[in-house]
């Protein structure tokens, strides 16, 4: 007894404290086996405590609960055999009677342990094999040892109610300190779950946001420490793997919580397979659940889940009353959230006319300029450098079409995918020919390209003129090395398919220029006269071929137009007659 009396409180975990107890007893008596059962204690969860004799065989834990009697009065069983009370029992009871053959105990005393706590808890001592006759002397020490060890037990449930008493206020103050502490939500979040889930010791406590009005569950924090596959925050996969697996109509539990606005926890999910999983995506199976609702309005907002993965788990009165107090702070902590998003939006309203302004620049430039635009361009519009008045107005300008030789044949050749690859090198190609010089994309038309010299950015006749024949001689050099790259990719021994071939024509004169179309939709594009002799110019060149017209070689000097070494041409094309000179590469 006085082993009992020396057990140190402070040194020990409430487990420890327990099977000690019944190893003394077990040992001091001579028994093969004691069993203490208790059930009831708010502040722990139901538990057998086990000591088997190193002699005998060991039995399972699952068989020897069957074996606890419970009882208001003392039971003593010298002889299961022949016993009358224990023979009516078993008739009444086939597992336990199987339970205690299977352990073959064949004498058994049975000692509630009672208190002025109301302690719920039962001492059992089996003896196997063989018969014993349970001595006064024998039943007189195995009662003073039961009422040790309610002392005992009563005294560490004293302890232990302080200490969880004490962690649960550590645990509110941290909690409440992060609310008062910290305007960043999700800081807050984070705090909550992982103070209540390391103060429960559960595999997982999850915060989730969610009203009877959402289709879907959604996390906002998560503390998992034994969870393998982590999930970094603030990215897509977070994003996705946050939203539940379970919509909320279809989960019970959810439902019984929207029914009631109370906790629901359920010990072990493997007796309720009616019941939905509360999952995220990414776990493991759960075994037992402890959800608490987030209340705020007498509306239910969110909720905190605490999980245990592989084992069930009877969840006690003082865990769950933890969890509700908790709770309270979270739903504290949404509704500052909330006013922190709100504080937030009314700042960013205050602020909406100059933010437009700003908007509306960064799509002007990222969204439309740059489509056709050179980059230095753009630039200077952004700054203010360069006014762009984008109203149809004329404009004296030069315009370049370019189109490819073979470009048809080569459709009718090529997978899609390949040849979609190639056609996008092709204008990119282009392009940085057209923005290198100045000039603006005004579209693509298949393969064909239109380009402007002299409209947004006004330019001199004569720069324009060299910039767009310069422009032409660039685009003929670059198809020249893709059809080198694609040659080496092995893209034209697919069918015996040609190296591709550029014409351009250039004309200059006047064209409106500005954006055109509906409130749906608008382009910056220029049309007229010259646009038209400049797409006629490009249909008669020949393959490799660059023809200007007349009007674009008078902008020139006769130094440069001796360096171009023009050759005239007589067209006559539909509805104009006009002179025009082709240009060598």
């Amino acid at each position: 007894m006085s082993k009992l009396q020396s057990i140190k409180l402070d040194s020990l975990s409430w487990e420890n404290i327990c099977q000690n107890i019944v190893d003394i007893i077990g040992k001091v008596l001579r028994v093969d086996i004691v069993i203490l059962f208790y059930d009831g204690l708010q502040q722990f969860r139901k538990q057998y405590f086990v000591y088997q004799k190193s002699t005998s065989q060991a039995l399972d834990g699952e068989l020897l609960k069957l074996t606890v009697q419970l009882t208001e009065e003392i039971t003593v069983i010298n002889d299961l055999t022949t016993d009358v009370w224990w023979q009516q029992k078993c008739q009444t009871d086939l597992k336990v009677n199987s339970a205690y053959k299977q352990a073959n105990i064949r004498s058994s005393i049975s000692i509630p342990l009672v208190s002025q706590e109301d302690l719920n808890a039962i001492l059992t001592l089996h003896h196997c094999h063989q018969v014993r006759s349970w001595q006064p002397e024998e039943l007189n020490i195995a009662m003073m040892m039961a009422d040790q060890a309610v002392y005992a037990l009563d005294q560490v449930r004293a302890y232990e109610t302080m200490k969880a008493l004490a962690q649960r206020e550590a645990t509110i103050n941290h909690i409440t300190t992060a609310i008062r502490s910290s305007l960043e939500p999700q800081l807050i979040f984070n705090t909550i779950v992982q103070e209540l889930g390391q103060a429960l010791k559960v595999d997982s406590c999850s915060l989730s946001l969610w009203t009877k009005c959402d289709r879907f569950v959604r996390c906002v924090a998560l503390y998992n420490p034994l969870e393998t596959r982590l999930i970094p925050q603030e990215t897509k996969n977070w994003q996705r793997a946050t939203i539940s697996l379970v919509p909320i109509a279809e989960n019970p539990i959810l439902q019984k919580l929207l029914a009631t606005n109370t906790t629901v926890y359920i010990d072990d999910l493997i007796q309720h397979q009616d019941l939905a999983r509360y999952e995220l995506p990414w776990h493991s199976t759960s075994r037992a659940l402890l959800v608490v609702p987030l209340i705020i309005d007498r509306e239910i907002m969110g909720s905190l889940t605490l999980r245990q993965s592989t084992e069930a788990r009877t969840w006690c009165q003082s865990e769950i009353e933890l969890a509700e107090a908790v709770a309270a702070q979270a739903a504290i902590a949404v509704q500052q959230a909330r006013l922190y998003e709100t504080t937030r939006r009314q700042a960013k309203q205050l602020q909406a006319s100059e933010k437009r302004v700003k908007q509306l620049n960064t799509y002007l430039t990222e969204s439309i300029l740059k489509r056709f635009l050179p980059e230095a361009i753009v630039n200077k519009a952004a700054i203010g450098k360069l006014a762009l008045d984008l109203n149809p107005e004329p404009y004296s300008v030069t315009i370049l079409f370019s189109d490819l030789v073979g470009f048809t044949h080569l459709c009718s050749q090529l997978e899609s995918s390949i040849l979609s690859e190639l056609l996008n090198e092709y204008l990119e190609a282009m392009t940085t020919a057209i923005f290198e010089r100045g000039g603006t994309v005004d579209k693509f038309i298949g393969d064909g390209i239109m380009a402007l010299f002299g409209a947004p950015e006004k330019l001199s006749c004569r720069e324009q003129a060299i910039r767009s024949i310069n422009t032409a001689k660039q685009m003929q050099i670059a198809l020249m090395k893709l059809n080198q790259t694609w040659q080496d990719k092995g893209i034209f021994d697919q069918g015996n398919i040609p190296y591709l071939k550029l014409r351009s024509g250039i004309h200059q004169g006047l064209a409106v220029v500005g954006m055109f179309g509906g409130k749906q939709r608008k382009d910056y594009t220029a049309i007229g006269k010259a646009v038209n002799i400049a797409a006629r110019l490009q249909e008669a060149a020949q393959p490799n071929g660059i023809l200007v017209s007349e009007a674009v070689l008078d902008c020139l000097t006769t130094p440069e137009i001796q360096a171009i070494n023009p050759k005239r041409v007589e067209h006559q094309l539909t509805n104009y007659n006009f002179l025009s000179y082709s240009i060598p590469i």
